[in-house]
């Protein structure tokens, strides 16, 4: 392998990324190397307490009660605690909405399009400062590296694996690696079941834009879900991510996105065509909530429950920050923060 650095950062989504800029940051000598950039172009939006009505306080029990309070609380704790770093590094556009399972507004965005932002504004601040190797690492290259420099830092970021499913939201290509490495390296890993599998509600079943979502946020804004007969079959729609799949498929094995009455400017916020009132569409898997078992410092943890000297893991390859439900806009929320958390630790105990 060509790693000649003091820290290594494998994949190139925002965990990876906000790492890498962490790591630089600490002194670090960065090399990231990934095969894709993994859902992080298509994140919205950011869970930030924003608001006179919110709070830290309500964000943490939020996030425990949608995630079915399987989450691992220390965390949750951390990472609403220090999502109001993003507040204060990003302009985001005065935009607050209230996600599925939200008890107020807190998801922020730029434009709608904040990871794809995000991941622009990183790169272009760590341009010339990272060597970045684009292609795909195996378990054994990564067990190898390990063994032979223990001195190295290694930051797994490698996202989900929802992508090994036929019909999802995801890249084909994200289909586990950072398990399968984590295995090679005796690295704890749990919640790697069906029963930690988020599915998105309303993923577009037909046309060119099939398998993309249609952001739940809308159903805050006037937007109905109709069954194969026309009928709206839920008296209330503003539920959590997995109720609402559950809903759906036992209706049928799909709905229609009724947008009629959700206003024009709403829609083109939401990067809609406002001409597209009625979409066809079903739960699609999205997020896998389980991966690496980390602690706050996002140390990956051995089978012993303690940490593995020099490996780190952040963003969707972790377990334990999402419970059994995402709450919506926690994805990008938990990569930015936990992908500062490994980046600044690594740079830090490599070089002492």
């Amino acid at each position: 392998m060509r790693c000649t650095g003091n820290v290594m950062i494998v994949g190139g989504g925002l965990a990876g990324w906000r790492a890498a800029e962490a790591a630089v940051a600490g002194g670090a000598d960065v090399t990231l190397v990934a095969n894709g950039t993994g859902n992080s172009p298509f994140v919205h939006a950011l869970c930030c307490p924003v608001l006179p009505e919110d709070s830290v306080e309500k964000y943490i029990q939020d996030t425990l009660t949608s995630g079915r309070f399987g989450n691992d609380p220390a965390l949750v704790e951390t990472m609403c605690r220090n999502s109001l770093m993003l507040k204060e590094e990003f302009a985001f556009d005065g935009t607050v909405i209230r996600s599925l399972g939200s008890s107020v507004p807190r998801c922020v965005s730029i434009r709608h399009a904040v990871g794809e932002i995000a991941l622009e504004q990183i790169k272009g601040r760590l341009k010339g400062k990272v060597c970045v190797e684009n292609r795909t690492v195996t378990p054994e290259e990564i067990s190898s590296l390990h063994a032979e420099r223990p001195e190295l830092g290694i930051v797994i970021a490698t996202g989900g694996w929802c992508g090994k499913y036929g019909f999802s939201t995801n890249p084909q290509y994200l289909k586990g690696d950072g398990i399968l490495i984590a295995e090679a390296l005796g690295i704890a890993v749990k919640d790697v079941d069906e029963a930690h599998v988020q599915y998105e509600p309303t993923v577009r079943l037909e046309g060119p834009k099939r398998g993309v979502p249609v952001i739940t946020t809308l159903l805050y804004e006037g937007a109905r879900l109709l069954n194969a007969d026309g009928r709206e079959f839920l008296p209330d729609s503003r539920l959590n991510k997995d109720e609402l799949s559950e809903a759906i498929l036992r209706e049928g094995s799909f709905a229609y996105y009724d947008l009629e009455d959700v206003p024009v400017g709403k829609l083109l916020e939401c990067k809609m065509d406002p001409d597209e009132r009625i979409i066809k569409v079903a739960p699609a898997p999205h997020t896998s909530l389980g991966g690496i078992v980390i602690d706050t410092g996002c140390h990956a943890l051995g089978r012993d429950g303690k940490p593995v000297p020099g490996i780190y893991a952040c963003g969707e390859v972790t377990a334990g920050v999402h419970g059994f439900n995402r709450l919506g806009g926690n994805g990008g929320t938990a990569a930015m923060v936990f992908g500062t958390i490994a980046g600044r630790q690594a740079a830090s105990e490599m070089k002492n």
